[in-house]
């Protein structure tokens, strides 16, 4: 038998007359338990399965004792909170109505706030009581780890938050609501109907003759970008001679858009013009570019010496109530997107600074263990800011206070009692 292996010998006459009873079935069970496995290979076993798997990083088992219980999940969850939280309200002061708007920045205030005031007073517990002397650097090396990562967190969401928000609002959102006060219209012919019979058209289904004629386009440049016109027209194209020219004497609707031609040369390529089905548009609700647009016409207008007295500006599509019905829905698909995409990252980062955590404390850097008390006129603040930090405090004073108590002479006093 091999030396590592432990020998139970417990078919023999002797071990039976040593074991009665209990002893007996307690060394069988033994025997049955470890006889086939070597001890080093099964602690090694264990380390490495927990050490390297999706359950240690869960659970966070503590690495010593005195490590503040709970697990992973629930310091990822506390700190994934304020963080989606941020986002969602930053990204949703984007979308929603003013009023609002304030609440969703309210929220932001309150989150930025408070996790400033948490890290300010533990600074200036730091600075004013010193508590970060006497050997108590790793337990505010350990409490003051969350604070911080939620600070930067929630302010890194609030810019992201802003940005999706922001993204959502100008490509999707803001077009859908604007064309859902309007009107949609159906069989337009641009030579018959002028531009200011219609003025409260969202979406337009032209006529099968009209196209948008991209040889005699416009364009004006401000600011590094191109403002791009081109006259949507019976038979799709514009004619110099007075024949082919709307009956009401006016070029009054336009397919635009901003950086899809080339400015002089007047290569429009703005939405899908060249596609034989496409044979509408939809409002376009730029505000930012819609005097550009209208510079454009009238630079248009006297190039061409046309006339444009009620110009009208669609995004070419193939076809405009789908294309507006889509808008609600790419807007739905994606914010439910970055919401998941938000939570989920969130909380996989947190997952990961509560292993980074565990690992700070198993290297002795920091530590849940002696924790100084709140500097003199600090408590309603630690109450307030640091109730965690003060909870374990309290705890660890009680522990004190218990040893402290207890009356050793009465063990003494018992010892005696029964010598007597």
């Amino acid at each position: 038998m091999s030396k590592n292996r432990p020998n139970f010998c417990l078919s023999s006459r002797g071990a039976r007359r040593r074991l009665p009873g209990t002893k007996l079935a307690l060394a069988y069970a033994s025997a049955m338990v470890i006889k086939e496995g070597y001890l080093e290979e099964d602690e090694k076993r264990f380390l490495s399965s927990y050490n390297h798997s999706l359950k240690g990083l869960l659970h966070g088992k503590p690495p010593r004792p005195g490590f503040e219980a709970g697990g992973n999940v629930r310091r990822a969850l506390d700190c994934t909170l304020p963080v989606v939280v941020a986002f969602a309200a930053s990204l949703a002061s984007f979308l929603l109505p003013r009023i609002a708007t304030l609440g969703c920045v309210a929220v932001v205030v309150y989150i930025l706030g408070s996790l400033k005031c948490s890290l300010g007073v533990l600074l200036l517990s730091v600075l004013v009581g010193k508590i970060h002397q006497n050997h108590h650097e790793r337990a505010v090396i350990y409490y003051s780890w969350f604070p911080c990562w939620k600070l930067v967190l929630s302010m890194a969401a609030c810019v992201l938050g802003g940005f999706c928000g922001h993204h959502l609002w100008e490509n999707y959102w803001q077009q859908y609501q604007e064309v859902s006060l309007l009107k949609a219209y159906r069989g337009i012919d641009p030579g018959v109907v002028p531009g200011r019979q219609i003025q409260d058209a969202g979406a337009v289904d032209f006529a099968r003759s009209a196209g948008v004629d991209t040889e005699h386009a416009g364009c004006f440049m401000h600011a590094g970008r191109t403002y791009c016109v081109a006259p949507i027209v019976t038979n799709g194209t514009i004619q110099h001679d007075i024949g082919n020219a709307p009956r009401y004497g006016s070029y009054d609707y336009f397919a635009v858009g901003v950086d899809c031609c080339s400015c002089p040369d007047l290569d429009f390529r703005c939405g899908p013009v060249a596609h034989p089905w496409a044979e509408g548009g939809i409002r376009s609700t730029d505000l930012e570019a819609r005097p550009f647009f209208r510079l454009a016409v009238e630079a248009w207008a006297s190039s061409f010496r046309k006339t444009a007295s009620h110009p009208l500006f669609f995004e070419w599509v193939e076809s405009p109530v789908k294309h507006w019905k889509n808008l609600r829905h790419n807007f739905w698909k994606r914010l439910v997107l970055v919401l998941l995409l938000a939570v989920g990252g969130t909380f996989a980062f947190a997952l990961t600074l509560a292993r980074l955590q565990q690992a700070l404390v198993a290297h002795q850097l920091a530590s849940p263990l002696q924790v100084p008390g709140p500097p003199e006129g600090f408590g309603d603040a630690w109450r307030r800011f640091l109730p965690e930090m003060l909870a374990s405090y309290k705890e660890q004073q009680l522990r004190a206070t218990s040893i402290a108590d207890t009356p050793e002479s009465l063990y003494g006093a018992t010892t005696s009692s029964q010598s007597a």
